[in-house]
């Protein structure tokens, strides 16, 4: 695909170019401008000038490009919440990937220029984004429809590719200059956009035309996110928009490649995830100058500039600079990492002021000259103790003073409620930070477990190519990761992945003995307990008698004190909906489902589940309803296809039914009950001969589909007796 060129922008700065030696005039009264926000996940400082990312380079080179910026958490939402909010992430509380939310009362960018007449939208490209996190806050519109693999619902990595992001972005805008009202005095309100690019976050997948193209598929990624810029930009422009938007493109943390030893990112505070692209520009049309900037700024500073250029005063718990009118004075810039704990390792902080970098773990510090070392080789913390010591201060200073998160303690009427199910223990949980091991002494570690999902991965991907139901034995992955859980036990990742694998490979009751002696050691963990609450109830669908029930109120009593810990969680309140299927009490499945989907209106098979217990209650309406509204969140949803066909076989429209019978059958082929079902249609419509070629199509599924075919035989059985 050919792009078009970049529209020329420069950047809107006035001191920030004197200290550089740039002229410049004085600032004016700021026009009503709109912005255009783009963050793109996983993007590494040095890919800008490589000749990677073009549609970058050249918005570098005519913009405002701080050639040292630094994000505050090399994860993504904490990240985020940085960037929306210009907080750190001890004063917004928001410390990993999908734990806790922003709290409202943080305000966003979004939120006060809404309150100053924009218009606002986000398109995100990952569910870890989703508005349950608490950014959607300040938004007309947030756009976080994510698919999602029914069997892995609350897995964060879910996404969607850049192109399906832009394409939404630019529909909303086109759909927003179409609904001006031209006799209303505000009928040209400026927006404010914010599009999120995921792609080149681990695994790198890019489209076949990038890969071909680039040295690696981490570059492959990337080129193919610049070039959803470009698409965006040159959208933009032929709207004749692009003339009066401010645009800043940033990422929000880099990617470790192997540096310091780190594949990926989010356990080590080293300058490869926390140096990223950041590039300010503002129309020709202002009157002011490119430049690059080579002071050390934060990614806490975009709130505050972004307010200040749209005429918006920032609240005072913005502290940040305006990037614009940065000067040469030295100031500290705070970094941090929280993920190592999930490990049982010490969580990391970082300070620097652009030469000097202290990198805290518990009570160890390590110190590099970055002018002199900037790949942080030689550790020189004990040349100048007194640097040292001074950073290490401000840094555990900064750390100390942290916000509660809506994840924070639990209140005392949940853990009355998790004592009465069991699930409260005296002790346990992570060791002190003082005492843990440093992430950068164990990250040879976390390599062998990330290769160990691979292989999981891997073993998966095989098994659903086979047919099978799961892997026989996955030798590798299962031997790599119980040696991780029996050399690090204090790793919760490292024993919770283990049981999945465990119960994924058809082990259930050794799955379901490793969540437990984990439930004792982390009963106050939400995801832990679901996944014995899963284990459990798979347990039970192959025990009988007593054993059975036993073990589905094991599930029950797990997936209740997760949502104990966590009322968001939307996996437990699935989990005790299918619960209450499998007890034959619909009623209470649909309210358990209504608060699933509640929580998570965009997760299809929530309201599948839904639509499905509605129709066992004979609340036929109430079905449809939710079947729709899950193909309107997936268009793919099979379940939903199949769930309005047998609403119509049963109200004796089963001409009607085959349709939605192909459908489910196109988007899944293997749904072996949507072949036996369009069959029943077929015949009931009086189409016997398609009726038995389906029936015959049952009939060469796997063995495990015995209930269908066992049903298709005899029904085309009844047909070859019939006269």
């Amino acid at each position: 695909m050919r792009r078009r060129g970049v529209p020329r922008v420069v950047a809107f700065t006035c001191a920030a170019l004197a200290s550089v030696g740039t002229s410049c005039r004085a600032r004016g009264p700021a026009p009503r401008l709109n912005v255009l926000l783009v963050t793109i996940d996983t993007l590494r400082a040095d890919r800008v000038g490589a000749g990677i990312a073009p549609t970058l380079d050249a918005l570098a080179a005519s913009g405002l490009w701080f050639a040292a910026a630094r994000t505050a958490a090399p994860l993504t939402l904490p990240s985020h919440a940085t960037i929306h909010t210009g907080l750190l992430p001890p004063e917004h509380g928001v410390r990993e990937n999908g734990a806790g939310a922003l709290a409202p009362e943080h305000a966003t960018i979004a939120r006060l220029l809404k309150e100053a007449g924009y218009q606002t939208a986000a398109f995100v490209g990952a569910f870890v984004l989703d508005r349950r996190f608490g950014l959607a806050q300040g938004f007309d519109a947030y756009d976080d429809q994510i698919p999602r693999d029914p069997s892995a619902a609350d897995r964060l990595e879910a996404e969607r590719p850049a192109g399906a992001v832009a394409e939404r972005a630019l529909a909303w805008l086109a759909n927003r200059q179409s609904a001006i009202n031209p006799q209303s005095a505000t009928r040209n309100p400026p927006f404010f956009a914010w599009v999120h690019f995921y792609d080149p976050h681990a695994p790198y997948t890019p489209p076949p035309e990038y890969a071909a193209r680039a040295k690696t598929p981490y570059d492959g990624e990337v080129a193919y996110a610049d070039a959803q810029l470009g698409v965006l930009l040159d959208a933009v422009r032929r709207r004749g928009a692009l003339d009066r938007t401010l645009v800043v493109v940033a990422g929000d943390h880099g990617e470790g490649l192997g540096d310091h030893g780190e594949r990926t990112h989010g356990m080590l505070l080293y300058e490869s995830t926390l140096r990223v692209p950041l590039v300010i520009a503002a129309p020709r049309s202002m009157g002011f100058h490119a430049a690059r900037i080579d002071a050390a700024v934060s990614l806490a500073e975009i709130a505050p500039t972004i307010l200040r250029i749209a005429g918006v005063a920032p609240p005072a718990s913005m502290k940040g600079r305006d990037l614009t009118r940065i000067g040469r004075a030295a100031f500290d810039l705070y970094s941090e990492t929280d993920y190592p704990r999930v490990a049982g390792w010490s969580p990391l902080q970082a300070l620097t002021d652009g030469r000097w970098k202290m990198i805290r773990a518990g009570a160890a510090a390590e110190v590099y000259d970055l002018r002199n070392d900037p790949r942080e080789a030689h550790d020189v913390s004990g040349a100048p103790p007194a640097i040292a010591a001074a950073m290490r201060a401000r840094a555990e200073a900064i750390h100390g003073a942290a916000a509660t998160s809506q994840a924070g303690a639990l209140p005392a009427d949940a853990r009355d409620r998790l004592r009465a199910l069991g699930y409260v223990a005296a002790g346990g949980g992570a060791p002190a930070a003082s005492s843990a091991d440093n992430p950068a002494a164990s990250i040879a570690a976390w390599n062998d477990f990330e290769d160990a999902l691979s292989a999981l991965n891997a073993e998966e991907q095989s098994q659903e190519r086979k047919g099978g139901k799961g892997r026989e034995d996955g030798p590798g992955a299962l031997d790599m990761l119980q040696t991780l859980a029996m050399r690090h036990p204090d790793a919760l990742v490292f024993r919770a992945t283990y049981a999945r694998a465990l119960k994924d490979a058809g082990r259930t009751a050794a799955a379901l003995q490793v969540y437990r002696e984990a439930a004792k050691r982390w009963p106050s963990d939400a995801p832990l307990l679901h996944d014995l609450a899963v284990a459990a109830r798979d347990a039970a669908s192959a025990a009988a008698g007593p054993l059975a029930g036993s073990l589905r109120d094991e599930a029950s009593r797990a997936d209740q004190a997760a949502l104990a810990i966590d009322p968001t969680s939307a996996v437990a309140a699935n989990g005790l909906g299918l619960l209450a299927i499998d007890a034959g009490k619909p009623s209470d499945a649909a309210h358990a489902f209504e608060r699933a989907a509640a929580i998570d209106p965009n997760n299809a098979s929530y309201w599948t589940n839904l639509g499905n217990a509605r129709r066992a209650t004979g609340d036929r309406a109430g079905a449809e309803q939710a079947y729709r509204r899950a193909l309107d969140v997936d268009s793919q949803a099979a379940d939903a296809a199949n769930g309005l066909g047998v609403l119509l076989v049963e109200a004796q429209r089963p001409g009607e039914a085959v349709a939605w019978f192909e459908r489910a059958i196109a988007a899944a082929p293997d749904l072996v009950e949507a072949r036996l079902n369009l069959g029943i249609a077929l015949q009931q419509a009086g189409d016997t001969a398609r009726a038995a070629d389906a029936y015959r199509q049952v009939l060469a599924a796997p063995p495990r589909h015995a209930r269908e075919r066992e049903a298709a035989a005899k029904l085309l059985a009844a047909l070859r007796r019939r006269p």
